[in-house]
């Protein structure tokens, strides 16, 4: 039996073959959910815990050595599912915990993402170890072309491999956010009410089987059939795209906000890149 030191000064026994290190992972198309998947497998996927986080209770966590939570950035912020998890999750489960934030770019725009959740956690007592932005293809408005694609999954490739190497190291990061990332992330709050209105306008057309997918797998909860037992779609939408992207008819589209899903479709495997 292994034992590890704990956050606080306590220390926590391990059997063999117990998780050490829990990844949540928020992925409303894809992205996320591949980067989460090379993590495990860089860290070694007898040690990992991978969990679909808006699937997870907060309140029934494990506790562990450490946690890892990705997500999807949002116009410069964490997701709404995202920063209600954290603020549920308990005091003084983790050694420390790791944020990594993935949107289209590692710019600076996208810096001050995790700012908001770091602060929560560190008012809960934990020590924020790896605090990370990975750039994965956009999966809005328009595709990015193939030779870019292919650019970013080897270069995400790579990055995720040295983010393993930190987290089983512990190396803690320490990046300065620019002023200019904190103003985009406060204006970026403004996209919430905006994601909204945007569930209001979603519909089911004809070629909608009531096969349930989009019920099912909605992050918010924002989907539920209607008398006619076709989804209808309420006030708590992320704006996501997991609905339009997952229907398997292609029957889930905007009356108004036609150019916001990618036209095509998004293709998330990567695999065969």
């Amino acid at each position: 039996m292994d034992k590890y030191l704990y956050s606080r000064g306590k220390i926590v026994y391990f059997k063999k073959g117990e998780k050490l290190i829990t990844i949540l992972y928020f992925s409303p198309t894809g992205n996320v959910k591949y980067l989460a998947e090379k993590l495990s497998y860089n860290l070694g996927s007898e040690n990992t815990s991978l969990l679909p986080l808006e699937f997870t209770n907060p309140e029934h966590l494990e506790p562990g050595v450490q946690l890892v939570i990705m997500y999807s950035i949002h116009a410069f912020n964490p997701p709404r599912t995202v920063r209600r998890f954290v603020n549920k999750i308990p005091e003084g489960l983790y050694k420390n915990i790791s944020l990594i934030s993935v949107g289209c770019a590692e710019s600076w725009v996208n810096k001050a993402a995790s700012s908001g959740l770091k602060k929560k956690l560190q008012e809960k007592g934990y020590s924020i170890l790896v605090e990370e932005i990975m750039a994965m293809p956009l999966s809005f408005i328009m595709s990015f072309p193939e030779d870019l694609i292919k650019k970013q999954i080897l270069t995400a490739d790579n990055k995720i491999g040295e983010i393993a190497n930190s987290v089983l190291s512990e190396d803690a990061s320490d990046s300065i956010i620019p002023l200019k990332s904190k103003i985009l992330h406060g204006l970026g709050k403004a996209e919430g009410p905006a994601a909204r209105m945007f569930g209001i306008e979603l519909h089911a057309g004809r070629d909608c089987t009531s096969c349930g997918i989009c019920v099912k797998n909605c992050p918010e909860k924002n989907i539920r059939f209607n008398k006619k037992n076709k989804p209808k779609f309420g006030l708590s939408c992320l704006m996501c795209m997991r609905c339009i992207y997952n229907c398997p008819e292609k029957a889930i589209s905007p009356r108004i906000s036609k150019f916001i899903p990618i036209k095509e479709g998004f293709n998330n495997d990567y695999e065969i890149l």
